[in-house]
C-alpha cells in the first residue's frame, strides 16, 4: 500500500525523465543499427556474381566479419525495440501516479484552506467550529475514510448530520485522499510487474525466442496501457488525411509509445510518415519471424518412410507409411504455412542487407502482414521525399511467400530509372497488399479480386501523397503487371486514383474501354505487350472494357490501338521479363516514372 508520506514525496516526472532516458538509448540503438547495415555492411558486400569490387570484400573473414556485424545489428534492434517498451511503461505509470498525486495534492490544499490537519495515515482532524448548541461550540474530531463500503456510509452520514460543518469537509478531504493513496498503489501493483518482465536475459545472443518474447511483452504492456494510450483512438478506415491529421496532433512521448506498443496498428496506417511506418513494421517482422522460427523449431521431423541406416529392412513399410501420414495429418498445414511465410520474411530481410549494393538506397518497410498469403508493401528510397514514385502492382500468384521476385523487380525499376532523375529523388514501391488471385484458371478470369484490393490501393496512392514533402509534392506512376493492371484499371474506375502515370504490362484488361476513362491526364497511359505474351488476348474475355460505338461492345484490352494508349515497344518475351536488366522495356518504363517521355521508345 502507498503511504501518504511516498504519495506526497513522489515526482512523477522523475520516472519521466527515466523514459526519456531509454528513448534516448532506443534512438541512439536505431541510428546505430541503421548506419550499421546502410553504411558498414552495405560497403563490405561483394559484388553480384560473387566477384570484389572497390568497396566489397570477399573471404572467409570477410563473410565472418559480417556475419558478426549482423549479429550486433540485430542485438541494437532488439534494444531499441524494448527500450521503447520500457519508456512506455514508464510513461504509463507516470501518467497514472500524475493522476493521484493530483487527486491527493487538491485533498491537501482543500484540508489547509479549511483550517484542518492531515495526519500520516490519511485521516484528518478538524476542529470545533460552528453554531452553538445548549451554549457549547461543537467538538472537533477525527474523519477516517472505510475500504468498507458500509461502513464508510455510515460515517458519512453522520459527518453530515453532525452539526460541526468542518466534519464534513474532513471527512469529503479523508475519503479524497484515500482514494488517491488506492490509485497509486493499483499503479504500482499494475505497472511494476510489467516493468520487471521486460528485463531481458544476461547474454549477447539475440534468438528466435527473444523475438517472440516481444511480442508478449507488448501484449502484457498493452493490458494495462488503456488509460495512457487508449487503442481504440488509431485511426481505423479513416482517409490518409485523417490518419495524418491524428498523427501530427500527438506528442512526441505519443508518438514514441503508441509505435512501441501497437507497431502492427501504425505501421499499417497510409499518410503517416515512412520512417515510422518502417519503423513499426521492422519490429512487427522481427517479432513474426522469431515467433513463427520458434514455432516450426516445436514441430518434430518429419519421420523416415523408407528404412534408414541400421534399421531392419524387414520394418514393415506401412507402419512407416502410417507414421507419415500421421505426421502429415497433425503438422503438415502448420509446418508448409510457417516455411512458406519464413521464405518471403527471408527475401525481405535480404533486401535490408542489399542497401548500398549497387547504389541501392535504403528500404522502407510500409505494410507487412503475415497471415494468409500475406501482405507486403516495402519502398526503395524514401517516398515521402521522393521527387518520382513509382507504385507496381504484382499479380496472380502474389504472395509473402514468392515475394523476392517482385521485389527485384522494383530494385531493377529503381536501378534504371535514378540515373534518368537528373539528380532528383527516386522510389519505387512494391505494392502486394491485396488478395490476388491463386490460380491463372480459377482464380485470374474474377474481377472481384481487383474490386476489393481497389479502396485499400486508392488510399496508399494517397498516402504517399498526403506524406511527400517535397516543394513539387512529387510525380508519382502506377505500374502493373497482369492482374495487377485489373487492380488498377478498377481503382480508376471506382475511385480517385492519384496518379500522373499509368504503366500497363501484360495486361488482361482494365475494365474499361478507353484510355481517357483511367484518371490521369491525357496521353499519360502507356502499355507494353512483349512477343510471345499470351495473357492479353486471353484476359480481354474476362477483364476488357468496352466502347459501345463500336461493334455493340467487342472486348477491349490496352494492346488493341483503339484504347488509346501509348503503345511502348518491347525487347523482352513472353509474360514475365518486362523487367529485366538493361532491357528497352525496363528503360521504358523508367522514362515515364521520372516524366522523361521523350526518351520513351514507341512501336511503329
Amino acid at each position: 500500500m502507498v503511504t501518504l508520506a511516498t504519495l506526497r514525496a513522489v515526482n512523477p516526472d522523475e520516472f519521466e525523465e527515466a523514459a526519456d532516458g531509454y528513448h534516448a538509448v532506443s534512438n541512439a540503438a536505431s541510428t546505430a543499427k541503421d548506419r550499421l547495415a546502410n553504411e558498414i555492411i552495405a560497403r563490405t558486400m561483394p559484388a553480384p556474381g560473387g566477384g570484389g569490387d572497390a568497396t566489397g570484400l570477399v573471404g572467409e573473414a570477410a563473410s565472418a566479419a559480417r556475419r558478426r556485424l549482423e549479429r550486433l545489428g540485430e542485438n541494437l534492434h532488439y534494444t531499441q525495440v524494448e527500450c521503447g517498451l520500457v519508456r512506455a511503461t514508464l510513461n504509463g505509470f507516470a501518467a497514472d501516479l500524475r493522476a493521484a498525486k493530483k487527486k491527493l495534492d487538491a485533498a491537501l490544499d482543500d484540508a489547509a484552506s479549511a483550517g484542518l490537519t492531515v495526519n500520516s495515515d490519511g485521516s484528518v482532524t478538524f476542529p470545533a467550529a460552528g453554531e452553538k448548541v445548549d451554549g457549547k461550540t461543537p467538538e472537533g474530531g477525527t474523519a477516517v475514510s472505510y475500504e468498507d463500503a458500509a461502513a464508510n456510509g455510515l460515517a458519512d452520514q453522520a459527518a453530515h448530520l453532525d452539526p460541526n460543518p468542518k466534519h464534513a469537509v474532513a471527512k469529503d478531504c479523508a475519503d479524497r485522499i484515500a482514494q488517491a493513496l488506492k490509485e497509486a498503489t493499483e499503479a504500482d501493483q499494475t505497472w511494476a510487474p510489467k516493468l520487471r518482465e521486460l528485463k531481458a536475459q544476461n547474454d549477447l545472443t539475440v534468438s528466435s525466442a527473444d523475438w517472440a518474447d516481444v511480442h508478449g511483452d507488448q501484449e502484457a504492456v498493452q493490458e494495462v496501457a488503456g488509460a495512457y494510450l487508449d487503442p481504440k483512438d488509431i485511426p481505423e478506415g479513416k482517409s490518409p488525411k485523417e490518419n495524418a491529421a491524428w498523427w501530427n496532433g500527438l506528442t512526441p512521448d505519443e508518438k514514441a509509445d503508441y509505435t512501441a506498443l501497437y507497431p502492427a496498428s501504425i505501421g499499417a496506417l497510409d499518410g503517416i510518415p515512412s520512417d515510422v511506418r518502417d519503423e513499426a513494421n521492422r519490429a512487427v517482422l522481427a517479432q513474426t519471424r522469431g515467433d513463427y522460427e520458434t514455432r516450426l523449431t516445436a514441430i518434430p521431423p518429419t519421420p523416415a518412410l523408407y528404412a534408414q541406416p541400421g534399421q531392419s529392412e524387414q520394418t514393415d513399410w506401412r507402419e512407416r507409411a502410417a507414421k507419415v501420414q500421421e505426421w502429415e495429418d497433425k503438422y503438415g498445414d502448420e509446418h508448409e504455412r510457417l516455411t512458406k511465410a519464413l521464405k518471403g520474411m527471408e527475401a525481405i530481410e535480404d533486401r535490408f542487407d542489399s542497401t548500398g549494393v549497387q547504389g541501392l538506397p535504403e528500404a522502407y518497410l510500409l505494410k507487412f502482414i503475415p497471415e494468409a498469403d500475406g501482405r507486403v508493401v516495402i519502398a526503395n528510397g524514401n517516398p515521402d521525399t521522393a521527387d518520382h514514385t513509382a507504385v507496381y502492382v504484382p499479380g496472380t500468384g502474389s504472395e509473402l511467400s514468392k515475394v523476392e521476385g517482385d521485389i527485384k523487380r522494383v530494385n531493377s525499376l529503381w536501378g534504371a530509372s535514378a540515373p534518368m532523375a537528373s539528380g532528383e529523388n527516386v522510389s519505387t514501391i512494391m505494392w502486394m497488399d491485396y488478395d490476388a488471385p491463386d490460380s491463372v484458371v480459377k482464380d485470374a478470369p474474377f474481377s472481384h479480386y481487383a474490386h476489393d484490393g481497389s479502396e485499400g490501393f486508392a488510399k496508399f496512392m494517397n498516402g504517399v501523397h498526403e506524406s511527400n514533402t517535397t516543394d513539387s509534392g512529387g510525380h508519382y506512376t502506377t505500374v502493373g503487371h497482369s492482374y495487377g493492371t485489373t487492380l488498377i484499371g478498377a481503382t480508376a474506375r471506382l475511385h480517385d486514383l492519384q496518379a500522373d502515370d499509368i504503366v500497363l504490362a501484360g495486361s488482361p484488361g482494365v475494365e474499361v474501354g478507353k484510355a481517357s476513362e483511367m484518371d490521369v491526364p491525357k496521353g499519360h497511359v502507356w502499355n507494353q505487350e512483349a512477343e510471345g505474351d499470351a495473357v492479353p488476348d486471353i484476359g480481354r474475355w474476362s477483364h476488357g472494357g468496352e466502347q459501345w460505338e463500336y461493334e455493340g461492345g467487342v472486348r477491349i484490352v490496352p494492346s488493341d490501338e483503339i484504347f488509346g494508349a501509348n503503345q511502348m515497344s518491347t525487347d523482352t518475351h513472353g509474360h514475365s521479363d518486362y523487367w529485366k536488366e538493361d532491357s528497352e522495356s525496363l528503360l521504358n518504363q523508367a522514362a515515364v516514372v521520372t516524366g522523361n517521355y521523350d526518351r520513351v521508345t514507341l512501336e511503329e
